[in-house]
């Protein structure tokens, strides 16, 4: 009479790297690597429908509209392959949309095929979500209006959490208008958005004018006065028509910037960081 053989237990095997690596295949890509004989296949089933769930819950938070344009059949191929495939930098399951965003990046060609605005559809919503729960260097002070402080003499800076992107679709339709239920059709067409957290910890989304583009562009490159980018421009030729009248649209609008929250004054801990 023979004994029923049981299965190896993981301390059965000899090296516990290669257990470790047998283990993590199986996990990965069950399909192609299958289940280790020294762990019990229930709770490995049960352990992968965990680490799935937990992924799953990430990416569909995150990436919501990607998810519906994509549809479900190709969301769960995507997913599927981005466990089987991407080496996760961070252990955080809070982590998982950024590397879901970094692996998509690896394969733009793959997903284009797919549809050809993913990619930036699947980054600004991710961008949404990264700047909501961004670290800023420090918070906005509260904006009172008050004259003692001048957009044009003072050095101004960006908001301390934005983004300022450029996208060849124009994405952020998507994002505006939410209530679609198949992949809308968009056709090429360059925009450039600047999105930021507000004083209330909301992300907003803004497609600035020309203008308003070339300020933030300016600061982003060097935190300044509204009279230092004009003389600037003035010096360079970039200033078309009457330079008063410019001047005076100028200052009009990084007043009303500042009122959005779009830019702030820079703060004399700002001063320090610049010159250490």
């Amino acid at each position: 009479m023979h004994r029923k053989q049981q299965p190896m237990r993981i301390f059965d095997t000899p090296n516990e790297q290669d257990r470790l690596r047998i283990l993590t295949a199986h996990l990965r890509n069950p399909v192609q690597q299958p289940c280790p004989g020294f762990m019990d296949a229930q709770a490995v089933e049960l352990y992968r429908e965990l680490l799935v769930g937990n992924f799953d819950a990430a990416l569909r938070a995150c990436f919501p509209l990607w998810i519906r344009c994509l549809g479900e059949a190709q969301y769960l191929r995507w997913r599927d392959a981005f466990i089987a495939e991407h080496a996760c930098r961070s252990p955080f399951f809070r982590q998982i949309p950024d590397e879901f965003m970094a692996y998509l990046s690896q394969t733009p060609e793959r997903l284009q095929q797919d549809l050809s605005y993913a990619l930036e559809l699947a980054h600004l919503e991710w961008l949404e979500l990264a700047l909501g729960v961004a670290q800023a260097n420090n918070t906005l002070p509260e904006y009172t209006g008050s004259e003692a402080q001048d957009p044009w003499t003072t050095p101004l800076r960006l908001n301390t959490v934005h983004a300022l992107v450029q996208y060849v679709y124009p994405v952020q339709q998507l994002i505006l208008r939410p209530t679609f239920s198949a992949a809308p059709v968009l056709d090429p067409n360059p925009v450039s958005l600047y999105l930021y957290r507000d004083r209330d910890d909301a992300v907003q989304m803004l497609e600035p004018d020309a203008l308003s583009l070339q300020i933030l562009v300016s600061l982003d490159a060097d935190p300044q006065s509204g009279s230092a980018i004009f003389q600037h421009w003035l010096d360079h030729g970039k200033i078309e028509g009457n330079a008063q009248t410019f001047a005076e649209q100028m200052h009009k609008l990084l007043q009303q910037m500042l009122d959005l929250q779009m830019i702030d004054f820079m703060s004399s801990h700002d001063s320090r960081t610049l010159h250490d």
